[in-house]
């Protein structure tokens, strides 16, 4: 829920940072003027408070260090030096990617922060924080609910105060014999799930659900019995006593959030594969937080990469290259003798695109484009045909990776490995994926609205114009859109409706019977309720391409 909130205050959190920023380096350039940096502080004050809000601890803990940093700057107890600009602009870097990475992937990964948090208390000359120290799981997450036993007040207090006698026995045993503790272990697991089917869903029987999973780690030696795990185990003894003592009213009670933290603290280190402590690093997200060394480096490259308001600014760029291929390959196509020579400048248009993919991380789509490049300067050296059917597979290619750009501009760096897995990557199952599909599916529905009115002109004055002659050319678009997205069942269906307004309305000029006219609007009519569908509308999607066909068949009867 946090990361969800994160969205709604992360364009103010977003431009907050990009001010300050922009503080620091007038900062640099103009070292006597300290004013930029009593702003960076102010901004740095409120964004600290919106994180802290929303429970961002590392997120918070990062802007509070950067704060302190730029405070001990202003009062002269640090150097203005080279060395103290870039730490401080890693820091205001780093963030926004990391802000990015929450509320796109909505887990956290705060190990990957530490090193940058070090070196902004190495400044200050305070002692470096442990990885324990970032170490928040969320300990609101609900448990699994357990077979409960629901007991009057008076023989509440009686049972726990048998579990209290039998826990007290069990890690008496531990105590005596700390080398052979599994006969300890063993009655410490035992109580732990009868104490759970007896507090059923108080707070406190988290403790106990997360106990029996330490206690399961440590018999299977995914975990090392020593003092801290000791003496976490004897403060269950309390919490024990209280329900003994009080009956249901200790179960109203929440649990010391320190021994609940610290308990989670070493379920998530623990190496055995058991059921219980799966379920625990599961429920609480604990292997984010002790992630192998290769994801901390994934982490770490991805926050320090540029982030999603300079990848939008990149992309606006090469989407105009893709504007432009279009537009040579639409003309091309078009053209009644075209010549091969008029696709010699897509080469070098190409080639630099594909170096632009480079930069942006985009490897596959990178090779992808330079394989179009080199197509097209096949055909323009007449070593292949520049038919229909090569166009068709070049255009296909170019549709792909303009779609991977989209990704990209919605979610920067961190669509990345998404994307490399495959040129015909499923887009649908990334996060951010309904919000390109909206626009794409907008744009389709724009074209076939833009076709209607030029057959109607046709048919009221059965005079040819251009806006009729740019017919076709439309409804290819939305057949592309279409099958890029992988409903070759509707591509293929507008094609042929395609076909036939290119050879009864342009090549042989008529107006068709009002029959067939009525059959064509249906038609254009199940396309664009298609389409609908695919922008979340409950309809049968099935039903209206089935429909769209049988008035499709009164057209080709023709």
């Amino acid at each position: 829920m946090k990361y969800s909130a994160l969205t709604w205050v992360k364009a103010t959190i977003d431009e907050s940072l990009k001010r300050t920023r922009q503080a620091l380096e007038q900062f640099v350039e103009y070292p006597s003027d300290t004013a930029p940096l009593q702003q960076c502080v102010i901004w740095l004050h409120e964004i600290h408070g919106a994180l802290s809000v929303l429970e961002l601890q590392t997120a918070a803990l990062l802007v509070q260090n950067v704060e302190l940093t730029i405070k001990s700057l202003l009062a002269g107890k640090i150097e203005n030096n080279e060395s103290t600009y870039d730490v401080l602009m890693r820091a205001l870097i780093q963030l926004p990617n990391y802000l990015d990475h929450l509320a796109i992937v909505q887990r956290d990964i705060p190990l990957a922060l530490l090193p940058l948090l070090n070196d902004l208390r190495s400044k200050r000359k305070q002692a470096a924080l442990a990885a324990n120290s970032l170490f928040t799981p969320d300990l609101s997450m609900t448990i699994p609910k357990q077979k409960t036993v629901n007991l009057p007040n008076e023989n509440l207090k009686k049972y726990m105060l048998q579990m209290r006698v039998a826990y007290q026995k069990g890690f008496a045993s531990i105590i005596k014999n700390p080398k052979q503790p599994q006969e300890g272990l063993k009655f410490i697991y035992t109580v732990m799930q009868r104490l759970q089917q007896a507090t059923g869903q108080a707070p406190v029987s988290k403790v106990w659900w997360v106990t029996e999973g330490i206690v399961e780690a440590l018999l299977q030696k995914g975990l090392a019995l020593n003092k801290t795990i000791l003496n976490l185990l004897k403060q269950l003894d309390t919490l024990i006593n209280q329900a003994a003592q009080h009956g249901n009213a200790a179960l109203r009670l929440f649990p010391p959030k320190a021994l609940l933290n610290n308990l989670l603290y070493f379920a998530a280190q623990a190496r055995s594969k058991g059921k219980q402590i799966t379920a625990i690093k599961t429920i609480f997200q604990l292997n984010d937080y002790f992630p192998p060394e290769t994801a901390l480096a994934a982490a770490r490259l991805e926050f320090e990469g540029p982030d999603i308001e300079l990848m939008k600014v990149v992309v606006t760029l090469i989407k105009d290259d893709f504007a432009r291929v279009e537009e040579t390959l639409d003309i091309f196509n078009r053209a009644d003798n075209p010549s091969v020579t008029e696709l010699s400048p897509l080469i070098t248009l190409l080639r630099d695109m594909a170096n632009t993919l480079g930069l942006l991380g985009l490897t596959i789509q990178r090779k992808s484009m330079l394989g179009q490049a080199a197509l097209i300067l096949d055909m323009s050296e007449g070593r292949k045909p520049a038919n229909l059917s090569t166009l068709l597979k070049t255009a296909n290619a170019l549709l792909k990776i303009n779609a991977a750009v989209d990704i990209l501009a919605v979610q920067g760096v961190h669509a990345r490995q998404r994307l490399q897995q495959s040129p015909d990557t499923d887009f649908s199952e990334t996060p951010q994926f309904g919000i390109v599909l909206s626009v794409v599916v907008d744009e389709a529905k724009t074209e076939l609205a833009q076709v209607i009115q030029p057959l109607v002109t046709f048919i009221d004055s059965g005079t040819q114009d251009d806006s009729l002659l740019e017919v076709p050319g439309r409804l290819k678009q939305v057949e592309g859109f279409l099958a890029i997205a992988s409903h070759i069942r509707a591509a293929n269906l507008l094609a042929l409706c395609n076909k036939y307004i290119e050879k009864v309305f342009i090549k042989e000029a008529t107006v068709p019977a009002l029959p067939l006219l009525k059959a064509l609007a249906d038609v254009l009519i199940g396309i664009e309720l298609y389409l609908d569908t695919l922008a979340g509308n409950p309809m049968d999607a099935d039903e209206i391409l089935n429909v769209t066909e049988k008035r499709l068949l009164v057209l080709n009867k023709q």
